[in-house]
């Protein structure tokens, strides 16, 4: 073997052939054993979650964001985070929805104060301390009636003050789960159904088992595999074999699932993961057969009120951050989904710019009572 500098470069292809994985030096076997990482799950996994993002932040449709906004990005932070703030920094005339943290008390019914934003995806300032968004604490309004009453105590004013955003109705504690971490075990679940159907489609292609002696009969057998695979694509209808084993079938005695099913199960789970966000499915089972109508308009009523739920908190959140700052945000829901021509374009979709344009905004600043 040839040395460098004290190491030693291996030869690959005598560690093959001496049954070693020149990767991990472990015995071939072995290192077979231990490759329990299932990276066909994984790797779908992955595009589901992708799938299911999309999913989330394509629900609503946002207008009129002030510059540097838009609606991908708030949905994006509801998806990973469950809720935000949203505010206004005076000193560098720019509005903000970043995710938040309790800064002192909560009043009677449980709800937040005053909120401190940070940085979306965290990080540690130079002296190791958790990073946080300068001058960022706020008093959190609720309802419009809390900035514009009579009370002298009303300390509100648009420079000092956030709303709140939750992307479904808040629970007990005041702070949502994300989304991510919610359909986290469904998309598992999803994950699984792909393997289990590949799976069974192999075990359900005649292919045998050979029990042998020693290692060398396996060696033999698996040349003879290879054999018969190149003779399949080649059309060879005929491949030599030498030995007096026996073919011994391996595969459970019992009649194992379609793949069918596995993908009628892959579509139950989807078909929630879809009700979750109050969007149109054929239901947790989905007939194979026509749905009758009053069947479909009971699912649709049941995603309907999930949908509404999110639509309203955007909703009300835009009402009250337009009677504090006068920006006109809105959301609706987009026409891909409402299945209408709004715009009267001829065309379902929209190409709506949802960010705001530099020097488009309204001033905002001083006392909100006057």
């Amino acid at each position: 073997m040839p040395k460098y500098r004290n190491g030693v470069l291996n030869d690959i292809k005598t560690m093959i052939a001496a049954g070693f994985d020149p990767m991990t030096g472990l015995p071939i076997n072995f290192a077979k054993q231990g490759m329990t990482k299932p990276q066909l799950k994984n790797n779908i996994k992955i595009a589901l979650r992708i799938l299911d993002e999309q999913n989330a932040i394509n629900r609503y449709e946002w207008y009129n964001l002030p510059d540097g906004l838009d609606g991908e990005l708030l949905e994006r932070i509801l998806y990973y985070n469950g809720q935000g703030m949203f505010f206004y920094v005076p000193e560098l005339n720019k509005f903000y929805f970043l995710p938040y943290t309790l800064e002192g008390t909560i009043d009677l019914y449980g709800r937040f104060i005053n909120t401190k934003a940070l940085p979306w995806n965290g990080g540690t300032s130079d002296d190791g301390k958790a990073r946080e968004f300068p001058n960022s604490t706020r008093k959190v309004v609720y309802s419009l009636y809390d900035l514009f009453s009579d009370n002298d105590s009303n300390e509100y004013t648009p420079d000092n003050c956030c709303v709140l955003l939750h992307d479904y109705c808040k629970q007990r504690s005041e702070t949502n789960i994300s989304r991510q971490i919610i359909n986290d075990p469904i998309l598992d679940a999803m994950s699984e159904a792909f393997p289990l159907a590949r799976t069974s489609l192999i075990s359900n292609s005649g292919i045998k088992g050979m029990r042998v002696q020693d290692e060398d009969q396996q060696s033999n057998v698996v040349s003879a595999a290879m054999s018969v695979t190149d003779a399949a694509l080649s059309g060879n209808p005929w491949i030599p074999v030498v030995g007096f084993n026996e073919f011994q079938d391996l595969t459970s005695a019992g009649s194992a699932l379609k793949s069918e099913e596995y993908l009628i199960y892959l579509q139950a789970l989807d078909n929630f993961r879809l009700s979750l966000y109050g969007l149109k499915n054929g239901g947790l089972f989905q007939k194979k057969a026509h749905m009758l109508e009053s069947e479909q308009d009971m699912n649709d009523g049941n995603i309907g009120l999930v949908y509404k739920d999110g639509l309203k908190l955007r909703q009300q959140f835009c009402d009250i951050v337009n009677g504090i700052w006068g920006l006109g945000i809105w959301c609706e829901v987009p026409e891909e989904i409402a299945g209408l021509d709004r715009n009267g374009d001829g065309v379902i979709g929209s190409q709506q710019d949802q960010t705001g344009e530099p020097g488009d905004q309204p001033e905002v600043g001083g006392d909100a009572n006057e």
